[in-house]
């Protein structure tokens, strides 16, 4: 597999050149177009020209792999698929010297991919932000380079962001690549985000062939983050009780089987489980020690949002404005929409702007959680919506709202 006739395209067409301009006086039209389509033998006299009206150094598409080194690359990026940290992070910083080098296109790809997995397993949020833009523009290259690495990763990181349907298309084509080989991590993604899509038996089979596989290797810690999908799953389907008892039989695992995000998670959800039962001074306890935890911050930002709803419900109006500024502070910064809109229309409903909060759930926020396959979240803010144009006096729209959302959810 060459690498070469899909990088001239990316740059030429990058560049806004048309074929007539790179082949004139280099080669015939004809061979360009195959070249670009891998379709025809390389000549390296040709290709180094082409390279040179692209201005790109020759080595990206002529220079030689150091086999010693792509095997470097490899295994950082092994370590990296099997959520190994600590050698992750040891390959890393004897190979993060290359990032800015001219390397041949199979390399540079390799490692951009790797790169890109790197700070996604380490949460360096804003670093896989920055590099995003690169690892999406050269899908034609990256995806041919490493079609699974590519598409597990950008599906990790929809993930990360909370925009799942994004996520699914993308796991499901790395799942397709993987054929009959298994991959839990890939697994365990898949699981979260079928739960998000409230796709919940498809989340726990997910859940349970990561978790086998996890038993297999005796990998503890990740078999707890497959038991905590499952626990979520209760909560999805209104088995609280079920739960709280899972949930608060995982924190009495021994603590060197948890990470700090694993029982940060826990707490979430423990916290969540009482905050549906009603008993919020125990949930504020829950999600209050879910932040004492050292995690990024932009995986919690739910734990802050129900904080904020509870202290509005108890008329703690200062500690409500707080924890929504702090929450779209964070939101902001990691570019996480859903909970930009999230806080945005918490901090609307509590200043009462109901004409702009209307027109901002109708043309924004609904459109966004619609695209986003969220059909929970969809219903709450259809029965939002129903609520604020039936104060409105919009009688027919409010009940083609209410009838959206079917059921009363907590909104």
């Amino acid at each position: 597999m060459t690498l070469i006739g899909r990088t001239i395209r990316w740059y030429r067409v990058n560049a806004g050149f048309t074929q007539e301009y790179i082949a004139d006086g280099i080669c015939s039209l004809t061979y360009l177009s195959k070249l670009e389509n891998d379709q025809v033998e390389i000549k390296e006299e040709v290709v180094k020209e082409i390279s040179e009206r692209l201005k790109l150094p020759s080595q990206l598409l002529l220079g030689e792999v150091d086999e010693s080194l792509k095997g470097k690359i490899d295994r950082w990026l092994n370590y990296i698929h099997i959520y190994h940290e600590p050698q992750a992070i040891k390959r890393h910083a004897q190979l993060k010297h290359l990032f800015e080098e001219d390397l041949p296109v199979k390399l540079k790809s390799q490692l951009q991919i790797s790169r890109f997995g790197y700070y996604l397993i380490s949460d360096q949020l804003k670093n896989a932000d920055t590099l995003m833009d690169d690892i999406v523009s050269k899908q034609p290259i990256y995806s041919r380079a490493d079609p699974f690495s590519y598409h597990k990763f950008v599906g990790m990181y929809y993930r990360r962001k909370g925009m799942y349907i994004n996520a699914v298309e993308h796991l499901e084509i790395a799942e397709k690549e993987l054929a009959e080989e298994n991959d839990p991590e890939l697994m365990l993604v898949l699981a979260n985000v079928y739960s998000r899509l409230n796709e919940i038996l498809v989340s726990n089979k997910y859940a349970q062939k990561a978790f086998q596989a996890y038993q297999k290797k005796m990998y503890y810690i990740r078999m707890i983050d497959c038991q905590i999908v499952i626990g979520i799953n209760y909560c999805l389907v209104g088995d609280f009780y079920s739960a709280e008892v899972y949930f608060n039989r995982l924190l009495d695992i021994d603590g060197k089987h948890l990470l700090d995000k694993t029982r940060a998670n826990i707490h979430h959800h423990i916290g969540f489980v009482q905050f549906e039962k009603g008993d919020y001074e125990k949930a504020i306890h829950s999600f209050n020690r879910t932040l004492e935890f050292d995690m990024n911050d932009s995986d919690f930002l739910n734990t802050r949002y129900l904080l904020a709803y509870i202290f509005n419900q108890q008329g703690k109006s200062k500690e409500t404005t707080h924890m929504i500024e702090e929450g779209l502070e964070i939101a902001k910064k990691y570019q996480h929409q859903r909970y930009v809109f999230k806080f945005n229309v918490l901090k609307m409903r509590i200043d009462q702007d109901l004409s702009p909060l209307i027109d901002y759930l109708e043309q924004e926020v609904i459109p966004f959680f619609k695209s986003n396959g969220e059909a929970t979240e969809l219903k709450h803010y259809y029965y939002l919506m129903g609520q604020l144009v039936y104060e409105d006096r919009k009688y027919k729209k409010s009940a083609q709202y209410f009838m959206l959302a079917k059921d009363n959810f907590m909104v």
